[in-house]
């Protein structure tokens, strides 16, 4: 799991500032229709994988999907654990 998350993320990296380019031009409306028809064609053919909805986050420690804490990138188990043990500053749990 971890390798292919990664993977993803590097496919991402790479493409996104071509993906970004041709959003723009195939969303314009200024531009020749045959312009905008090549601009979606040619990010069709661009790596599936390569899309921001592909990637998952994750937790660094356990490389669980569900409940992660995007500042953190901890799952809430690994937080919980971590956080009792004193090791974030200025976290401790809730007593009133």
């Amino acid at each position: 799991m971890k390798n292919r998350d990664y993977k993803r993320r590097n496919l991402f990296f790479l493409h996104e500032a071509k993906r970004k380019a041709l959003n723009v031009v195939a969303a314009n409306q200024n531009l020749n229709i045959s312009l905008r028809w090549w601009a979606q064609l040619e990010k069709s053919r661009l790596p599936r994988q390569s899309c921001l909805c592909r990637v998952k986050n994750r937790c660094v420690e356990t490389q669980r999907s569900r409940s992660v804490i995007n500042l953190y990138k901890l799952s809430r188990l690994e937080f919980r654990r971590l956080a009792s043990r004193g090791l974030f500053l200025g976290v401790r749990k809730a007593s009133w």
